[in-house]
């Protein structure tokens, strides 16, 4: 056994401590004659480009937090609990004991909530430990509460914009407040994943995945192997800045053939928890959330609970997160997959809450980073003294499911220090110069476990290969220390680096950590920082744990000590609304244990409408407690955890009651859906009763569907079974991650699906118009094969190849004809700089479907001769097959779930093929085309062909601004698209020269040319409209300084009517700004510019958007007018009207 002195901790913390000494000052009389600045700067930057004020009566949502008391008093008291040889060694606090020792007065609290709301401000949530104030205010009292003016600015680094005052925030005197979160995000966190190379082959490795991809239960037995310990008894807390969906949790279990038996609970902090859309359209993303989840589970697969945090929204914060943990007090063990800048100094709040967990035994396990080294600049929470800063490797195993066998220093491992946090004293004795870590500040990681991107997950309604990231350390070491705990039987192991630490510094180190020696984490700012070395470094920490070994140091199995055993009988209660119950609490003692056992119950999260009492509260020797549990109308659906402690003299158990309020379950499957264009697909849709729910449900499909696809659900055998058929038009709009919402209601539970991703893809057969062009004579590649095939790794494109069973002979895009080659063979032509000879005649459009790889291949040259010796000249870029970038005439042709690998297996990841429409000079007949001299663009198909392009409307009389401008030019600084000197790039739009014309989704739009009156603002005047009948209006445009939502545009048609089109309403949609996508039903994203265009002639190389916005137009009428919205910044480009030529042989009326 290894005994860890902890005199010289709490030097470790010295400054954290500091911070929050320093801002009791509002105690002193003197300090209390004028107003003071909170401790952190959240003033907009100087560079930051305003975009004026926000509204007045905007809510903000802020977190206001208190000092700590006794501050000299906890300094010693943490020292005294990680010190073997105190009497307080390991006799951990409870959330009452550290409240009334070290919290706010009762007083104190009461003070800071009347203040604000004397203030006009609404408190939404207190905490017992009285360290956190959450409330809600409008723009105007916040800014008058804190002497700013917050408005909105664009960030001057990332592609957003962000909020913040003008000034430092000030408090009035006689204040017991610490800091106040909410006034800015400019600062915002981010996710620690780490996707693979979208253009890379995947490692093959040892793991029991696809592709040998390693699954959450490799690690297990990797760093666990032959432990019999799973969690029992034990809970792990994951803080969550975003929602999720469950179902993703479900599909990767049982994805692997595994079972989830950890039931999860979600405590929501100012957040609906609905995870909506996918990230394709710039929705929810829940890959963090739920990778965090897979790993925590694969670790310690029997936990009595998994309690998710979740946070973040515009209500709450990750303090709040934090702050609600350590007031539950039941998970001894905590993950943290982001990180944000910040330092303890800047971040006293947090600082606090991390020495309460500290306090009361809890661990919080933090990712490094996925950067590398950061020498001075590592951001926060890594960066603080009073976490676990866990780091990366790259583990081989001996095979699925394997042991350990090596393990090296992951690249992007993050590693180094932040100028702003000193060392700890712990750290102090192992920086040495051979580490060449900082012998001044806080060095990090502090341990590691396998992050390569080798990891087999499920997310956002699919699976695939390829993740990683230190986001899967830290959760992965929270399971490993929850198996410590349940080893330590009531022992709750503690704050782990000072354990760590001292028990890396000796003669049993290489025994308890696999100590990894090789690899590093350098990168281009830091070239030769750092390498993985003997004992500690900055790569990998002391490394990753050696199993039982470990386990049995950091928990002694002590049979014959004094303890007591906890239980609950029931330990499942399902109750209605305004129910009753009781539960039996026994205590039973252990080896001559003859102390008093303390008795309490938490609810987790405090949700409303739900109490409950213990009587009697304490019992010394066998003896049992009544819980009485109480609930009433206000209680939610769905499952409570209730944990009830006991504690006597250091010993802490606990046992677990699942409340159970009726509610059901809805789940869509599959949640990945493609279509093709005049076709139709299915999916299940289930309802499930939950804790003896036993009323009706109505299922309904959510507005939102692409253009051109329809759906509906209809009642399908039994009870709670339904299916959702989906259908698209032969025009239907093509693109991935459409999101398809699925909403269910009885009562007053309601539950939302909106998980699932639907792809509309060219439609197949022969059906199509055009005349295809031959290619075979230069096919030079097979680009792809057969599903099983084994071909050469120099074979397909670069050993890897699309499927020719999703591909299908022929495909239809928009009605125009596709024809391919031939499987396994040459049957595709890779640019290098071919001329094709054309099929002789006059065409309005080439089109081709193509794709890059090896990354987008931006601005290649394709050039159409004609048979008069002149030429149309084209620029275009290809996306990589992996990860479209919203090229300008670009669109989805077929997106497929994998693609083919030479070794006849399959990479499970999605892949796309694009279409590429040029517009030619109908004029004259063609003779030849000339492709790009870039072998990293692939075509499989060209056709030629005289489609229905719609008919563009003339706005050259409405043009009111200069939006447009040719790169290098300069402006007026009051001028541009948003009357601020910022353009879109005349170059990028393919204006500079004069006018032109594209083809966005199939459909022809008609640009103005550069740096002249380009753009249209509504102005309130109507904009003549061709006369006819038309059943849509296609817009190109944005918004600007912001999101411009629920829009009017007012359509009048020949007969005097007006139909007022209000663009919150299903049929129509609000305008994203420009700089940030808003994912606005019927608004695409068209083009990605890679950078904008300032007055001053420079370039901002930020991303910033142009959109597609689709209204329907009543076709029984013709039209005469558009009045565009009366709005300064909602900008108009191009309008398009197009007529119903033709219906879908695919609908309900003609099927259904």
């Amino acid at each position: 056994m290894f005994l860890v002195s902890r005199k010289s901790f709490f030097k470790s913390v010295l400054f954290s401590l500091m911070v929050c000494t320093t801002a009791n000052a509002w105690l002193p009389v003197h300090a209390q004659s004028q107003r003071r600045n909170l401790p952190a700067s959240v003033a907009a930057p100087s560079n930051a480009k305003s975009l004026g004020q926000l509204p007045g009566s905007q809510p903000l949502n802020l977190s206001i937090t208190l000092p700590l008391r006794n501050v000299a008093q906890l300094q010693t008291l943490l020292q005294q609990l990680h010190d073997p040889k105190s009497p307080q060694y390991g006799k951990y606090l409870t959330v009452q004991q550290f409240t009334e020792q070290f919290g706010p007065t009762e007083e104190d609290y009461n003070k800071v909530v009347s203040y604000a709301q004397s203030k006009g401000m609404t408190v939404t949530r207190t905490h017992k430990n009285r360290m956190l104030v959450n409330v809600s205010a409008p723009v105007a009292a916040v800014n008058q509460t804190f002497g700013v003016k917050i408005g909105t600015y664009h960030h001057p680094t990332e592609n957003r914009t962000f909020f913040a005052p003008n000034v430092e925030p000030t408090l009035e005197p006689g204040l017991p407040i610490l800091e106040v979160h909410g006034l800015s995000n400019y600062n915002q966190p981010h996710s620690m994943l780490k996707k693979a190379d979208s253009h890379a082959a995947q490692s093959f490795t040892t793991g029991s995945g696809p592709s040998g991809q390693f699954l959450g239960s490799d690690m297990r037995a990797a760093y666990a192997p032959g432990v019999t310990l799973d969690g029992s008894g034990q809970t792990v807390a994951l803080v969550e800045l975003g929602p999720y969906n469950l179902s993703d949790v479900q599909t990767y279990f049982s994805s692997i053939g595994q079972q989830i038996k950890v039931p999860i609970y979600n405590v929501l902090l100012g957040v609906d928890g609905v995870c909506a859309g996918t990230p394709a359209t710039s929705g929810c993303d829940d890959g963090e959330e739920v990778i965090d989840i897979e790993q925590a589970i694969s670790m310690a697969p029997n936990l009595s609970a998994l309690i998710i945090y979740e946070t973040n929204g515009p209500n709450t914060d990750a303090q709040t997160a934090f702050t609600q943990a350590a007031e539950d007090n039941i998970a001894k063990q905590i993950s943290l997959s982001f990180g944000w800048g910040g330092t303890p100094a800047t971040e006293p709040g947090y600082e606090q809450v991390f020495m309460e967990l500290q306090a009361q035994g809890q661990n919080v396990f933090v990712s490094s980073g996925d950067a590398g080294a950061a020498v001075g600049t590592v951001g926060y929470p890594g960066n603080s003294p009073n976490i676990v800063a866990v780091g990366g490797t790259d583990l081989v195993t001996s095979g699925p499911g394997g042991v350990w066998v090596s393990e090296s220093g992951w690249i992007g491992s993050g590693g180094g220090w932040n100028t702003q946090s000193p060392i700890p004293s712990y750290q102090t004795p192992v920086i040495t110069g051979l580490n060449q870590g900082s012998t001044s500040f806080r060095n990090i990681p502090d341990v590691a476990m396998e992050a390569n991107q080798d990891n087999y997950f499920c997310a956002n309604g699919t699976c695939s290969n390829g993740i990683g990231g230190t986001s899967l350390a830290a959760p992965r070491w929270a399971g490993y220390l929850a198996l410590a705990n349940e080893q330590a039987n009531g022992h709750p192991i503690g704050f782990l680096n000072t354990t760590v630490y001292t028990l890396g510094q000796s003669s049993a180190y290489t025994s308890l950590f696999h100590d990894i020696t090789t690899g590093n984490n350098f990168n281009s700012s830091s070239p030769s920082l750092f390498s993985a070395e003997t004992g500690y470094d900055l790569v990998t920490g002391w490394g990753s744990p050696n199993g039982q070994t470990m386990l049995d140091t950091l928990a002694p199995v002590n049979a014959s000590s004094p303890n007591f055993s906890l239980t609950a009988t029931p330990s499942k209660i399902d109750l209605k609304p305004g129910e009753t119950s009781q539960a039996t609490i026994t205590v039973v003692p252990t080896n001559s244990f003859n102390g008093a056992v303390n008795l309490a119950v938490t609810i987790l999260g405090a949700p409303a409408g739900v109490t409950a009492t213990l009587s009697p509260s304490s019992i010394t020797g066998t003896g049992s407690s009544t819980l009485n549990i109480t609930t009433t109308s206000a209680a939610p659906a769905g499952n409570i955890l209730i944990e009830i402690s006991g504690s006597s003299e250091g010993i802490s158990q606990s046992a677990y009651i699942s409340l159970g309020l009726p509610d059901f379950g809805l789940k869509v499957s599959p949640t990945t859906l493609y279509i093709n264009q005049d076709d139709f697909t299915t999916a299940s849709v289930t309802t499930t009763p939950e804790n003896g729910f036993d009323s009706n449900v109505k299922v309904s499909l959510n507005a939102g569907l692409p253009t051109g696809v329809q759906g509906k659900i209809f009642k399908s055998g039994k009870q709670g079974n339904n299916t959702l058929i989906l259908t698209a038009d032969s025009k239907a709009l093509t693109g991935i991650g459409n999101m398809v919402s699925v909403g269910a209601q009885s009562g007053s539970i309601s539950q939302s699906f909106s998980s699932v991703a639907l792809a509309v893809n060219a439609g197949t057969g022969r059906r199509g118009t055009g005349v295809p062009v031959d290619l075979a004579s230069a096919y030079n590649v097979d680009s792809f094969y057969s599903d099983g095939t084994n071909f050469t790794t120099q074979g397909g494109l670069a050993g890897f190849a699309y499927s020719a069973n999703l591909l299908t002979p022929s495909r239809v895009l928009n009605g125009i004809q596709f024809n391919f080659g031939k499987a396994n063979a040459a049957n595709a032509v890779a640019g290098a700089g071919q001329i094709i000879t054309l099929p002789e005649g006059r065409f309005t459009t080439l089109q081709l479907l193509a794709s890059g790889i090896n990354g987008n291949q931006a601005a290649q040259p394709i050039v159409v001769t004609y048979t008069d010796g002149t030429t149309s000249k084209f620029t275009q870029s290809f996306s990589d097959w992996f990860s479209p970038s919203n090229n300008l005439g670009e669109a989805e042709a077929v997106a497929m779930p994998y693609r083919n690998i030479a070794s006849g297996t399959q990479d499970d990841r999605p892949f796309n093929l694009y279409g590429y429409t040029f517009l030619l000079d109908n004029t004259k007949h063609v003779k030849s085309l000339t492709l790009p001299s870039d072998s990293s663009v692939i075509v499989l198909a060209a056709t030629l062909a005289n489609p229905y392009l719609g008919t563009q409307v003339n706005l050259a009389s409405a043009f009111n601004a200069t939006g447009l401008y040719t790169d290098g030019t300069s402006f007026d600084g009051s001028g541009g698209i948003d009357a601020g000197g910022t353009a879109y790039s005349a170059n990028l739009l393919g204006v500079q020269s004069g006018p032109a014309s594209v083809a966005i989704n199939g459909i022809k739009y008609n640009l103005a040319a550069a740096n002249q009156p380009n753009i249209v603002f509504g102005a309130g005047t109507p904009i003549s409209l061709p006369a006819g009948h038309f059943n849509q209006l296609r817009l190109l445009g944005t918004g600007v300084q912001g999101a411009e939502t629920d829009q009017s545009v007012i359509v009048t048609y020949a007969d005097g009517s007006r139909e007022k089109k209000t663009l919150q309403q299903t049929l129509t949609q609000s305008f994203s700004d420009w700089f940030s996508p808003g994912s606005f039903p019927d608004e695409y994203r068209v083009f990605a510019m890679p950078y904008r265009d300032l007055s001053d002639g420079t370039q901002d190389d930020r991303t910033f958007n142009l959109y597609q916005y689709i209204l329907p137009l009543d076709a029984g009428k013709s039209i005469q007018s558009i009045e565009l919205p009366n709005n300064r910044d909602v900008i108009t480009l191009a309008i398009t009207l197009l007529s119903d030529e033709e219906e879908s042989s695919w609908s309900f009326r003609n099927h259904y």
